[in-house]
């Protein structure tokens, strides 16, 4: 792990793969790393340099409108996606 690692990356994949059947799109290679990209480019970040920084996000990143935030915006990326994909 380098100095600093932005742990949204982390729970956007996680989601990704909890909720990828439900969202209805295309799960190839491209199409799922346009949806992850596309979602974290409406999230905040959330960077970490320490390991103790890495435990403060993962509790906060269990709080349910945390979560609700980051499948919304993989709702919304995957309707993106869906429209024009790139595959």
């Amino acid at each position: 792990m380098s100095s600093y690692h932005n742990i949204m990356e982390d729970v956007v994949e996680e989601q990704y793969n909890a909720i990828k059947d439900r969202l209805d799109a295309c799960s190839c290679e491209q199409c799922h790393s346009d949806i992850v990209a596309l979602a974290l480019n409406n999230l905040p970040p959330r960077y970490i340099s320490t390991i103790s920084g890495l435990t403060f996000s993962k509790v906060a990143s269990a709080k349910v409108q945390f979560q609700a935030d980051v499948q919304a915006a993989l709702i919304r990326a995957a309707q993106i996606v869906k429209q024009s994909p790139r595959h």
